[in-house]
């Protein structure tokens, strides 16, 4: 069981904390780290291979931190590397370019340079979210598409629950009123008795090119699905007003919800 518990007791701020690697470069703090190596990923085009030799040796270092630290089980590193390229990752829906390793055997896998220079392996909470988004991805988008298809006027536009503006389904997002996702992912854990720590199996083990955390039983997945059903309102909103309000709709406000 991954016994830590699953709630947490927050964050908390972090005094600055430099950071070095074996091959001799070293920042003053995470965050200049972190910088720098998101700075280095996006000087390459999408499905490039990472050719300045310096570059290359930051990051097999700070690979050879990622290890280190035992994050996300097997070595990243493996029977050695060949070269890193840059990839888009598209996860749940979402994109985002990131680094990938590989192997001199011509396997390959991705990494976080995030969670290596943080020295932090992905909470067990933010596995069961991901997990949890991956199970319903496709049921949201299919419930987007009928509402359109049934509320969208001769333009192809519907009313943003929130603005009351017209949106195109271009522009439109999803949004959980009153329960983000997240908590609801919290009150299923809990309604399966897992608050002080999921069980073992539940979740898929690390595995290479794994991007995401998937439930490593049907069965799982099939119960989060009706929970799901019976439990979230999820309205259509602008895109810009779900950059802006991370937590949720209130649920005072009135507007139709999408079908599940």
């Amino acid at each position: 069981m991954h016994s830590d518990g699953l709630f947490g007791e927050g964050k908390t701020r972090m005094a600055k904390k430099p950071v070095s690697l074996s091959n001799g470069r070293s920042w003053p703090s995470r965050g200049a780290a972190i910088d720098y190596f998101r700075e280095l990923r996006d000087r390459y085009p999408v499905g490039a291979t990472v050719s300045d030799p310096a570059d290359h040796d930051d990051l097999i270092a700070l690979l050879r931190r990622y290890d280190m630290c035992g994050l996300d089980g097997p070595s990243k590193i493996g029977v050695g590397v060949d070269r890193f390229e840059t990839r888009l990752n598209i996860t749940n829906g979402g994109r985002n370019v990131g680094f990938w390793v590989v192997r001199l055997d011509g396997s390959e896998t991705d990494f976080s340079f995030i969670r290596a220079v943080n020295e932090a392996p992905k909470g067990v909470l933010d596995q069961l979210v991901d997990a949890c988004r991956t199970v319903v991805q496709a049921e949201l988008q299919s419930a987007r598409i009928a509402y359109f298809a049934m509320h969208a006027d001769r333009s192809g536009s519907v009313v943003c629950a929130v603005s009351g503006d017209r949106i195109s389904e271009r522009d439109c997002g999803l949004e959980y009123a009153g329960r983000g996702f997240s908590e609801l992912v919290g009150d299923f854990a809990v309604a399966q008795g897992w608050q002080d720590g999921i069980p073992e199996g539940v979740l898929s083990a690390p595995a290479d090119a794994q991007t995401t955390t998937t439930f490593a039983s049907p069965s799982y997945a099939a119960t989060f699905r009706e929970f799901h059903r019976t439990t979230a309102r999820v309205r259509v909103v602008s895109k810009k007003i779900v950059r802006q309000r991370h937590n949720g709709l209130q649920t005072g406000e009135e507007a139709k919800y999408l079908e599940l």
